[in-house]
């Protein structure tokens, strides 16, 4: 079990900073000039954007933690909840896309619907095992389906980015995202780490904390 000092210092409201915002996004989207597929297609691409971030803070935690410690170490005490940030931010922007299908005539190919289908039922399902009874519960398959549902949502994250570094228009946002998640992929790597020079900081009691 947690210590209490840790339990105390577990910040839920991340949670709600993560929906909150995918919310505002939503609504100023909703404000701006436009025909209504435009605002909603502006409101699915920023979601999009705001829970990529939740998820690269929750993708790189450890790792980060292992070789600088610091902020790096507080972001890893509060993984879970900006994982579950991530998750709530990520189910807004599946509602704007699935709006976006049903109302316009915006369509995506089969696969785009079975593998980013198949990333948010991983998703949901390490939403739902987010807790230390669940841990217990499920023993290694707990490990297994968080290790799968994360490697598989960022395989999503980097076939989507990737692929707009060969668009004039998005090859910024495809260059920059692409390369935070080579990074954050390369970082897990105990070899990388070791030939960055990281610190090795205290190991910090988290508990039932995930090892993902």
């Amino acid at each position: 079990m947690p210590s209490a000092g840790l339990t105390k210092d577990r910040k839920r409201w991340l949670i709600g900073l993560a929906t909150l915002g995918a919310l505002a996004i939503c609504a100023a989207a909703s404000a701006v000039p436009g025909s209504f597929e435009d605002r909603l297609s502006l409101a699915t691409r920023l979601t999009a954007r705001w829970s990529f971030l939740w998820f690269l803070a929750a993708f790189a935690a450890r790792p980060l933690h292992q070789m600088f410690g610091g902020i790096w170490t507080a972001l890893l005490r509060q993984r879970r909840y900006v994982g579950l940030g991530f998750a709530s931010a990520h189910t807004i922007h599946a509602m704007c896309f699935i709006w976006l299908i049903a109302a316009t005539p915006v369509s995506r190919p089969p696969y785009v619907y079975f593998i980013g289908g198949t990333g948010y039922v991983l998703m949901w399902l390490m939403a739902a095992t987010s807790s230390d009874a669940a841990m217990r519960a499920l023993g290694r398959n707990w490990k297994r389906l968080h290790i799968t549902g994360i490697w598989l949502l960022w395989f999503i994250f980097f076939a989507s980015y990737g692929g707009r570094i060969f668009r004039a228009e998005t090859l910024l946002l495809g260059s920059v995202t692409t390369a935070l998640l080579v990074a954050a992929a390369l970082i897990r790597i105990p070899l990388v780490r070791t030939a960055f020079g990281p610190r090795r900081p205290r190991s910090i009691d988290l508990g039932a904390a995930d090892r993902r």
